[in-house]
């Protein structure tokens, strides 16, 4: 089965050949070429020649360019970035060519979103390589959404993005992210999503100890008054109070609010794991003695109050 596809991938290639060489009296014939070009690239996919299937996928790309066929131009490139990630494991190669679709589909005019996706496809390549080229590529694939005006379809994305971000403890970045995002929102009028993010912003600020920004976001978000009137916004006003107060026990049932809990599982395990420094410990409650003595554990969402100092906090309670 192989051997037969690999002579027929020889056979479309050079067929693909004469036909883009041209002759003393004509011209060279594009489309005849690229189409050659694509069927010998399948065929040597089929054959596991994956070097050489990626290189006709190139060399279609730029046939279906001299035909102004952009959109199918892009579609080789993307082919090929997906043969040198998956089958070649060439994750420089796969990210270049991921970057031209990306770019042959924004130039057609019409597929903004494939272009976005092309570039989040890159990113995904070397997210556990190359965590600061990870994040500029996320970033390009966002500023398509953002300056084609397609960040409706891009909601997603962000998100993705915010969620690598905070993984690697980037919080600063996810913050500004965030804030992207709660734009992206009010522009189209996405009520729902714009009170989640604006609560995802306060959470993320809190996280990392930047009381007096939070303070000053939920100030700034307080200037619309559909915001000020959502649950999401009691949240937030909640948590600010809270932690302005040293309170960790209000701070961790707020944290357990039907209103946080909803929010992307990362962010609502941010809220839940965040501690603040210097916070008072209450004395537990008989019950909760009771449950001490006998060995039992008390847990988040019991009567019992939980509040812990910030220098009682084990390693394995950081933030990520």
């Amino acid at each position: 089965m192989e051997s037969s596809s690999l002579k027929l991938a020889q056979g479309f290639f050079k067929d693909a050949q004469k036909a883009s060489k041209g002759g003393w009296f004509s011209k060279p014939e594009w489309d005849i070429a690229a189409q050659y070009l694509d069927k010998a690239a399948t065929a040597f996919k089929a054959a596991r020649h994956y070097e050489e299937a990626a290189d006709c996928y190139v060399k279609a790309s730029d046939a279906y360019v001299q035909i102004n066929a952009v959109y199918l131009a892009a579609k080789c490139y993307e082919n090929a970035a997906t043969l040198a990630d998956t089958h070649m494991k060439d994750h420089e190669m796969a990210v270049t060519y991921y970057s031209r679709a990306s770019d042959l589909y924004r130039s057609q005019g019409a597929a903004a979103d494939k272009a976005a996706e092309m570039m989040e496809s890159a990113a995904k390549v070397c997210q556990d390589i190359d965590t600061n080229r990870t994040i500029q590529l996320y970033d390009s694939a966002l500023s398509i959404y953002e300056n084609e005006d397609r960040g409706r379809f891009g909601v997603e994305t962000f998100k993705r993005t915010i969620r690598y971000l905070l993984d690697k403890g980037r919080l600063s970045e996810a913050v500004d992210i965030q804030m992207r995002l709660s734009a992206v929102c009010e522009h189209v009028n996405n009520r729902f999503e714009l009170n989640k993010s604006n609560l995802s912003v306060i959470i993320i600020l809190l996280s990392f100890g930047d009381s007096v920004e939070a303070e000053k976001k939920l100030e700034e978000f307080g200037q619309d008054t559909t915001f000020t009137r959502s649950k999401e916004a009691a949240a937030a006003e909640r948590l600010v109070q809270a932690y302005s107060d040293g309170d960790q026990d209000e701070y961790v049932r707020t944290a357990s609010d039907h209103y946080v809990v909803s929010l992307d599982t990362t962010i609502a395990r941010l809220a839940a794991k965040t501690r603040i420094p210097g916070a008072r410990r209450l004395e537990p409650r008989s019950n909760e003695k009771q449950a001490m003595h006998g060995g039992e554990h008390n847990a988040v969402g019991s009567d019992a109050p939980y509040i812990d100092n910030a220098g009682d906090i084990d390693d394995d309670d950081d933030l990520l």
